[in-house]
């Protein structure tokens, strides 16, 4: 069978065939191509026809329908064109299957399921007449395999660095994966940040993609990082109050690197430019006017300006290359306020407002300070969150007064409910027993859910030094059930090998050669319990030392723990050399 290329829109007659076809470059088209012959008769032969059809020709018709029925079954379904996809995966995709009769909506259907597994570049079914029935020929041109992936011109970050930041960004561009455009231009953008991030903020990344028969590519990405950008001057206009050093201080990212809080040695090595940390510092230099007592305090969008460097270089004396962007922060710095009051709305579990009111280190008069007021909002969420309240938040409402130049902040507590321990399960504990981590912890099942017990709880598991250092944002979650008020905790350890075993052997003036081992544990069996076992063997003496501790008697809190030992010395003076008469 002969396929002719089709393009969307397009109707032509190709004989009997139908088919569905993507073409390349555009979204699936669905074309659909067949042909109808008429005939034009003049009205008197028409119903002598008609009349000769119904009396002579009524069973043939009959047979005739039997046998188009029969031809609209498909007879078999065919897989051209699969190279590493199989053949069984392709049909498992198909919701027509051999025996079923012909739909066009169903065959429109298979066509989306397969082209939507985004494995194929082209994809087309056709249709073909059997005597049998219906043969239906599924074309497929897979996606090619990436074989080699090479970053020429990479000078400034090493590839691993690159790796890792793709995995962290999620771009799923590997060796061995499928040649995607998509994912080339993801990669091209990440990469492109990387680089920015290092100071070539004029870097260029252009990708070649080679064939490598039969289905495979190489990508290239040929990179020009160009010069190194390193930011210049920082200036500041429409700060009367604050010096452009204070404020160049409170920047971390871009102000330069020297000795700190010394007048000529504070900034000599300019840092690396990074358009992405400007807003961060940009916010900084706005908080160090809030913890001045300039609430209102506001930053305009930074002005930059690219230049040359410039100028000679004091330890080569040659002329400096490379870029520099100076940075030019307008700033309006409003009026300085005190802190008038904090008042408390919604507090319903805790009414005691001088209670609340000592959470925070601001007192009432002094100059209006972000830094510790947003410290006091987080103590205050610890302490509801000792009494269970884990869904606790608050909503702070400054209440200017421009005539006193003072501040009163509402805080609009909502407390939530409070809510209770249901379980306590582990995760990872292979070697150490479930009760030796419980009677560590100092939240119970049943009992009201206190996070900092909780963090507590896993400064006490490091204390024993049974697991890798636990954090509680990384290695426990709490699952709530809003409706029971009931918080699950799963706790995530990793076990880490405490037992030691050495080999020791010398020889001693006075008790000849001699060989030792030893074996310490601290978690023996799981338990919790420290076994130490030691042994030492020599032609005059040896020793044997056993000592085991439990720390937890009964259950209960009880440190017993016992040592024996066995110590021998044969100093045999018939061996002796005889000592002379005198």
């Amino acid at each position: 069978m002969h396929i002719l290329p089709v393009k969307p829109n397009q109707l032509a007659n190709y004989g009997p065939h139908q088919y569905l076809c993507s073409t390349p470059g555009s979204r699936p088209a669905k074309i659909r191509h067949f042909s109808i012959s008429r005939v034009s008769l003049a009205p008197g032969r028409l119903v002598s026809l008609v009349l000769l059809f119904v009396l002579g020709f009524a069973p043939l018709f009959t047979a005739t329908v039997a046998i188009a029925q029969q031809s609209q079954t498909i007879a078999s379904i065919r897989v051209i064109g699969n190279r590493r996809i199989p053949k069984e995966t392709i049909l498992a995709r198909l919701f027509t299957h051999e025996g079923d009769a012909y739909d066009p909506i169903s065959i429109e259907r298979d066509f989306n399921s397969l082209w939507n597994t985004g494995y194929f570049i082209n994809l087309r079914i056709e249709r073909e007449d059997s005597e049998k029935g219906i043969i239906l020929d599924v074309f497929v041109k897979e996606k090619p395999t990436i074989r080699e992936i090479n970053y020429k011109g990479l000078n400034s970050v090493s590839q691993s660095d690159v790796l890792d930041r793709f995995k962290k960004e999620k771009v799923p561009l590997s060796v061995e994966s499928q040649f995607d455009e998509a994912k080339i231009l993801r990669a091209t953008t990440v990469l492109k940040d990387i680089l920015s991030e290092h100071g070539h903020q004029f870097a260029v990344v252009k990708v070649d993609v080679k064939d490598i028969p039969p289905a495979s590519v190489q990508v290239n990405f040929n990179i020009k990082e160009g010069p190194t950008v390193k930011v210049g001057n920082i200036k500041f206009v429409g700060n009367q109050h604050l010096s452009g050093l204070i404020l160049r201080r409170a920047m971390k990212n871009l102000k330069p690197i020297g000795i700190p809080y010394s007048l000529i040695f504070e900034d000599i090595f300019p840092q690396t430019y990074d358009a992405s940390k400007l807003e961060e510092d940009t916010e900084r230099v706005r908080l160090a006017y809030r913890d001045k007592g300039y609430a209102n305090a506001a930053i305009e969008e930074p002005r930059t300006q690219i230049r040359d460097e410039g100028g000679l270089n004091w330890f080569t004396f040659r002329p400096n290359k490379g870029k520099r962007i100076d940075i030019l922060m307008p700033v309006e710095e409003g009026a300085r306020y005190r802190l008038g009051s904090i008042t408390f709305t919604g507090n319903k579990a805790v009414t005691n407002s001088k209670a609340l009111r000592a959470t925070f280190a601001l007192k009432d008069g002094d100059w209006f300070n972000a830094t510790l007021l947003q410290k006091g909002i987080e103590n205050l969420k610890k302490a509801y969150g000792q009494l269970g309240y884990v869904n606790f938040g608050v909503i702070p409402k400054p209440i200017y007064d421009d005539q006193k130049k003072t501040v009163t902040l509402d805080l609009d507590i909502d407390e939530g409910k409070p809510f209770y321990v249901s379980r306590i399960e582990f995760q990872g504990n292979t070697i150490t027993r479930d009760k030796v981590i419980r009677r560590e912890l100092m939240l119970d099942e049943g009992s009201v859910y206190n996070s900092q017990l909780w963090e507590y709880s896993l400064l006490r598991l490091n204390q024993l030094e049974y697991f890798e250092p636990l954090k509680v944002e990384q290695d426990s979650e709490a699952h709530q059930d809003a409706e029971a008020g009931t918080v699950d905790l799963l706790l995530k350890v990793k076990e880490k090998g405490k037992n030691s075993i050495g080999l020791n052997g010398g020889v001693s003036g006075l008790t000849g050669a001699f060989l030792g081992v030893n074996y310490q544990t601290n978690n023996f069996l799981g338990l919790g319990e420290t076994l130490s076992l030691q042994g030492n063997l020599g032609n005059v003496a040896r020793t044997f030392v056993f000592g085991f501790t439990q720390p937890y008697l009964r259950n209960r809190p009880l440190n017993l723990g016992f040592q024996l030992f066995s110590s021998k010395q044969d100093f045999n003076a018939a061996t002796s050399p005889p000592k002379p008469c005198t």
